[in-house]
């Protein structure tokens, strides 16, 4: 399934919604630490919530429930709400539309452009849950950058 409409079918019902807050997940090993591999949960005041995530260079994982990608077998992990200040500006906002963003890759000497952003704009600015070298990165974005395909106007 391609992206476009693998977003499609996850976020389409969500146009309008307000996010009310997200989840990411915490490993423990000696201490608890990040572990953006695994999905940012999304959650809405529809009471519904979306989860992605990205590996490798370019895959793509979007669920409407608490699934994972991969089995994270005995793992000790815990789920900490809105850790990231940035992206809090966003809580309380509104869904406008969700884009694919473009990120180069360089092999041998040669750029291959891979989409590897999910853009979400909302009414007070953009998140952006970009592939950071096989887990997930998190970026607020005042404005739209340039060069999207739009999935969801």
């Amino acid at each position: 399934m391609s992206k476009v409409v693998a977003i499609k079918k996850v976020f389409e019902k969500f146009i309008g919604a307000t996010l009310i807050g997200y989840s990411t997940a915490e490993i423990f090993s000696d201490q608890w630490e990040p572990w953006n591999d695994l999905p940012i949960r999304l959650n809405f005041n529809n009471g519904q919530l979306i989860s992605v995530a990205w590996s490798r260079f370019d895959d793509l994982w979007l669920s409407n429930d608490q699934s994972l990608p991969f089995d994270i077998y005995d793992s000790k992990v815990r789920w900490v709400e809105n850790a990231f200040e940035d992206v809090n500006r966003l809580i309380g906002g509104v869904i406008l539309s969700v884009s694919l963003g473009s990120g180069y890759l360089e092999l041998e000497g040669q750029e291959i452009t891979l989409d590897t952003r999910l853009i979400i704009e909302t009414d007070q600015g953009m998140m952006d849950i970009f592939n950071a070298l096989d887990e997930n990165g998190y970026a607020y974005l005042p404005t739209r950058p340039q060069n999207l395909t739009v999935c969801i106007p």
